[in-house]
């Protein structure tokens, strides 16, 4: 039996949908934070991602984080 190292974990509902809006069509979203159940109501994606680090820690330092260092 091969047993993996549990590494913690966050759990998030997200819809995303279009509106339209001042002769626009823009994207709307809504995320929830499933243990918590904290929402938040967002149209820009800085939004969102601040939600997600509020609950997680900055994205960016999460073991094995993707990054765009010039290489």
């Amino acid at each position: 039996m091969k047993c993996e190292e549990r590494r913690p974990s966050n759990s998030f509902v997200l819809r995303i949908w279009w509106e339209q809006e001042d002769g626009g069509t823009f994207w709307r979203g809504w995320i929830q934070h499933a243990a918590s159940g904290a929402t938040c109501y967002f149209h820009r994606l800085s939004d969102l991602l601040t939600f997600v680090e509020a609950h997680t820690g900055p994205l960016a330092q999460a073991p094995g984080a993707i990054t765009n260092k010039p290489g």
